[in-house]
C-alpha cells in the first residue's frame, strides 16, 4: 500500500515537474494547447470548405474538425513526449531507483490535464451552436480515460525503443503524419463521404473507435455504435499487455544503456 501510495506521489511531482517546465516564461501558457488544433482547424476549415469542398457536406464543420483535432493533439503531443521521457530523464534514472514506468505515463498525464481544460472550452463553443449535450456525453470520461492508458501503453514501447534506437523519435513524427490521415478527424464515417473499401480498413485503426465516440457524444449527442467500444477496449488491452511487458523485460538492459 506505501509502494503504490509512494508512486502515485512521484507521478504527481512529475506531473507537476513537466507542466511548470513546459510554461515557464510562456506568456499564453495552456492556451497553447488549444490555440494549435484551432490554428489547424482554421487551415483543414478552409481547404476542404474552400478549395475541396469536402467539408460543406458537414453541419458546422469547424466544431466537427475541433472535435476530433483535441484528442488527435493530445495523443501525438503524449506519443512524443513518452517516447523521449527515458532519454529526457537520463540523470534522473541513473540516481535513484524508482518504477520508471511513470516516466513515460507523466507525460500522457500533463497532456491530459491540458485536454480536459479545452474539452470544457469545446463544449461551451458546441453548446453555443445549438449541439446541445445528451446523455451520452457521460461516455467522453471512460473513453479518455482509455485513451490515456492505450497512449501510455504504446509510449513505453516507444520509450524503450528511442534508447536503444534514436531514429525512434524521428520516425514517430513521420508516422503520426500519416496516422492522421488514416483517423477519422477530417471525415466521418458512416455517411458515405469516404470509399467503403477505404472506410472498412480506416475502422481499423486504433484511434477510429475513440473518434467516432468523440464525434457521437460531443459533436452529435448521440450514442456511439457498439464496435467504436470493442475496437477502443481491444487495442488498449493489446498496448497496455505489450507495453508493460516490453517496458519490464527491457529496463535492467536501458539503465545501462543509458
Amino acid at each position: 500500500m506505501k509502494a503504490m501510495s509512494g508512486n502515485w506521489l512521484l507521478l504527481r511531482s512529475l506531473v507537476v515537474k513537466d507542466l511548470k517546465v513546459r510554461y515557464k516564461r510562456s506568456v499564453l501558457g495552456f492556451f497553447w494547447f488549444l490555440l494549435k488544433p484551432l490554428f489547424s482547424m482554421v487551415v483543414y476549415t478552409v481547404v476542404f470548405t474552400r478549395i475541396i469542398r469536402f467539408g460543406g457536406a458537414i453541419e458546422h464543420f469547424s466544431l466537427f474538425l475541433l472535435t476530433g483535432l483535441l484528442p488527435w493533439n493530445f495523443f501525438s503531443a503524449s506519443l512524443n513526449s513518452s517516447t523521449r521521457a527515458l532519454l529526457d530523464n537520463t540523470r534522473l534514472i541513473r540516481s535513484v531507483y524508482f518504477p520508471r514506468t511513470t516516466l513515460p505515463v507523466a507525460g500522457v498525464v500533463a497532456n491530459a490535464v491540458h485536454l480536459a481544460l479545452a474539452l470544457c472550452v469545446l463544449e461551451a463553443a458546441l453548446i453555443a451552436f445549438g449541439h446541445v449535450p445528451g446523455p451520452s456525453i457521460v461516455l467522453v470520461v471512460p473513453a479518455t480515460l482509455l485513451m490515456i492508458v492505450m497512449v501510455s501503453g504504446l509510449g513505453m514501447v516507444l520509450a524503450v525503443g528511442n534508447v536503444f534506437y534514436r531514429d525512434v523519435s524521428q520516425l514517430v513524427e513521420i508516422l503520426l503524419l500519416a496516422w492522421f490521415y488514416a483517423s477519422p478527424i477530417i471525415y466521418p464515417l458512416g455517411r458515405g463521404l469516404v470509399p467503403a473499401p477505404v472506410e472498412r480498413l480506416v475502422m481499423f485503426n486504433p484511434l477510429s473507435g475513440l473518434l467516432e465516440i468523440y464525434h457521437a457524444c460531443l459533436y452529435s449527442g448521440v450514442w456511439p455504435p457498439a464496435w467504436t467500444w470493442i475496437s477502443l477496449l481491444g487495442w488498449t488491452g493489446l498496448f497496455l499487455v505489450v507495453g508493460i511487458c516490453v517496458f519490464r523485460r527491457a529496463e535492467p538492459v536501458v539503465v545501462k544503456e543509458l
